[in-house]
């Protein structure tokens, strides 16, 4: 037995690397709540939540209430490996509230990996991939930004780029295109609208970039659409990539059924943690769609967890959001290793980070 006996929640506001895309321009920072969960005998699992407002409505500090005030007091008694249960009681107590829910999921997740000194990707079926590749983005920016920046990823390694797209289609398209000539053929290249496109202005896209061998078309349309989302890729041929649209099993089925996607994105954020992931890419994997796991602002803790999650999913087969290694490599102390584009999971306890390095707290290793 490794019951819950105290809890604290910590919120960080720090300095990130924030892209415009169609929602806009950002702040260039985050704020991040940070659970701790400690058992009987005094070992701490860690979880975060970096809410994405407009994906789940919350943010750090409605996150930080909800926690503190609802969801935690509920769980003080319950072993950290009735993971199930507490999603139970977690859904019985408030309705939504995603992110907060899943940082209690992966703080009990990583108790539990403690608790039997196992990674954590042992508690998710063990590692079906020894590293996973991962993209680097570029935002909404000109043609020449967006090329000097493929220019350095290329140089450095990557050749999974993620291009964030939104706005005027002919812009877009440009700007797509010199990408994929400065990347050159052998780069993988998806791009993301973020809802931000009309189903109109999608088929113009589409047909102005149908000759750059584009990896994924990503959420081109509102969540709302999967009407749309089925006849792009019904009618065009262009592989379809889910992400707004798809924070649930149902919601996969529904693509699934609809063939409307050839892949689904799973944020912790949006659809509550590792135990709900699961079930999600369960789903996704019997109607032959791929998985990308996403990490999006998260710290090292919050990034950890999806690459222990990315490790042990077989249909993970494109490159993952999981950038945070590259674009913020000396924030944290972890066994993780990022070996040119690919991240490799470290064997220590639990989700593998002990330190942040511009945090107060100290992670437990």
């Amino acid at each position: 037995m490794a019951k819950i006996v105290s809890y604290t929640v910590t919120c960080v506001t720090r300095p990130h690397v924030v892209l415009t895309t169609s929602y806009g321009k950002a702040k260039q920072e985050r704020t991040h709540a940070l659970v701790a969960l400690r058992d009987e005998e005094g070992w701490v699992g860690y979880g975060e939540a970096t809410p994405l407002s407009q994906f789940t409505g919350e943010t750090a500090e409605t996150v930080r209430l909800i926690l503190e005030e609802v969801l935690l007091p509920a769980l003080v008694g319950v072993d950290c490996f009735d993971i199930a249960a507490a999603h139970r009681k977690m859904d019985e107590t408030i309705a939504a509230n995603c992110g907060a829910k899943s940082a209690v999921d992966c703080a009990m997740y990583d108790l539990a990996a403690k608790t039997l000194q196992t990674p954590l990707s042992t508690l998710l079926g063990g590692k079906c991939w020894d590293r996973v590749p991962i993209n680097r983005h570029i935002g909404i920016v000109s043609t020449r930004e967006a090329e000097e920046m493929t220019q350095n990823y290329v140089a450095q390694g990557f050749l999974n780029l993620k291009l964030k797209v939104g706005g005027d289609v002919d812009a877009c398209a440009e700007r797509i295109s010199a990408v994929r000539r400065r990347a050159g053929p052998e780069a993988k290249i998806r791009i993301d609208g973020n809802c931000g496109f009309s189903y109109q202005e999608a088929v113009r896209l589409i047909r102005k970039t149908e000759d750059c061998g584009l990896e994924f078309y990503e959420q081109l349309l509102p969540r709302w659409d999967l009407e749309g989302m089925g006849r792009l890729r019904k009618e065009f041929g262009v592989p379809i990539l889910a992400d707004e649209a798809v924070n649930s099993v149902r919601e996969a089925m529904e693509y699934a059924l609809y063939g409307a996607a050839d892949a689904v994105t799973i944020k912790l954020c949006k659809c509550g943690g590792l135990y709900p992931a699961m079930r999600i890419a369960g789903a996704a994997e019997a109607a032959g769609m791929q998985v990308v796991v996403a990490s999006t602002y998260d710290t090292h803790v919050g990034c950890s967890a999806c690459l222990h999650l990315a490790s042990a999913l077989p249909n993970v087969q494109a490159a993952c959001d999981l950038t945070t290694f590259a674009t913020q490599p000396d924030q944290g102390q972890t066994c993780h290793e990022l070996e040119g584009m690919y991240l490799r999971a470290g064997g220590e306890p639990g989700i593998g980070v002990w330190g942040m390095c511009d945090y107060s707290m100290e992670v437990q290793r």
